[in-house]
């Protein structure tokens, strides 16, 4: 699945997701092309709101590249029932993205698809930029 900039940056224009963080791996951070990175996601959706799914993708920082979907359907590790919260990790093996290959500098995009209050679905859009060398 191919997604392009301009998605992204209107998802970004259209969307929040507050409280919601990329814990890991961190902005700027450099990973290994050949090697398993951690990917944890905290999700922020109290009350009466609910993840249905997160998704990542991982584009060209520049844009030449418009995006792979690495990972699909998230799982939740752990959650606190008291107010929803949940925390997602995963290990996301870097793989070719294409023409654009695994090296150099990309975003990395976590997608989440929620139940937001009122029975309204809502979309959230975090990114991060990192290298893979």
């Amino acid at each position: 699945m191919k997604f392009s900039t301009s998605f992204f940056a209107l998802l970004s224009a259209t969307t929040s997701a507050l409280g919601a963080a990329i814990v890991s791996p961190t902005a700027g951070q450099v990973l290994s092309a050949s090697q398993p990175f951690n990917l944890t996601f905290a999700s922020q959706r109290i009350f009466k709101e609910s993840s249905n799914k997160i998704d990542v993708v991982i584009s060209q920082t520049d844009g030449s590249f418009p995006g792979a979907l690495v990972v699909r359907d998230m799982l939740a590790t752990s959650s606190d029932p008291r107010d929803g919260s949940a925390i997602y990790t995963v290990m996301v093996t870097p793989q070719s993205l294409c023409c654009g290959g695994v090296e150099g500098n990309r975003t990395l995009y976590v997608l989440e698809d929620y139940n937001a209050f009122g029975g309204l679905s809502g979309l959230a859009m975090l990114s991060i930029p990192v290298t893979f060398q």
